[in-house]
């Protein structure tokens, strides 16, 4: 399972189906809901402690009203701009694709959030010791080598390399 899930390729294949499911949303101005790993986040301007400080390790971000309009998806991440705290301070939101742990959708009906998208390949999926953790870095380092090994190895690819 760890060599499929957090093999380079398969992450990559996660962080595009995660821009395209997103895209097909904002396209179709369906506002959706995002569990995001706050270390793959980034705040512009900075928020205040007294607001950060209250963020989980995965935080929700609901994308409706200004905050759906302001969304712009990038190469390697999405952004949009959110009011925080009783300030409603202003800030732009940045989260790189990998960083998003799940979409939901809102359901009136039942009242309650639907997932639409998980990313299985996000470790907070899987209680992984630290050894565990070191392991599956490994095994990424290792299936990078051997994809930067592979190419190098055509003759056809030669022309991409300084002689």
């Amino acid at each position: 399972m760890r060599k499929i899930l957090f093999q380079p390729q398969f992450k990559s294949v996660m962080n595009t189906h995660t821009r395209d499911i997103l895209q097909f949303l904002v396209q179709n101005s369906v506002n959706f809901n995002i569990l995001c790993d706050m270390k793959k986040a980034s705040f512009s301007p900075q928020l205040p402690e007294h607001i950060t400080s209250t963020f989980n390790e995965i935080t929700l971000f609901v994308l409706a009203g200004y905050t759906f309009e302001s969304i712009e998806l990038h190469e390697g991440c999405m952004s949009f701009e959110a009011g925080f705290g009783s300030e409603n301070i202003g800030s732009f939101v940045s989260i790189e694709y990998e960083g998003i742990v799940q979409i939901l959708l809102h359901d009136n009906d039942l009242l309650r959030e639907i997932p639409l998208f998980t990313n299985v390949s996000h470790p907070c999926f899987y209680n992984f010791s630290e050894e565990e953790l070191q392991e599956i870095e490994s095994i990424q380092r290792e299936g990078l080598e051997q994809s930067n090994l592979a190419f190098a190895l055509n003759p056809e690819n030669g022309r991409f390399f300084k002689k």
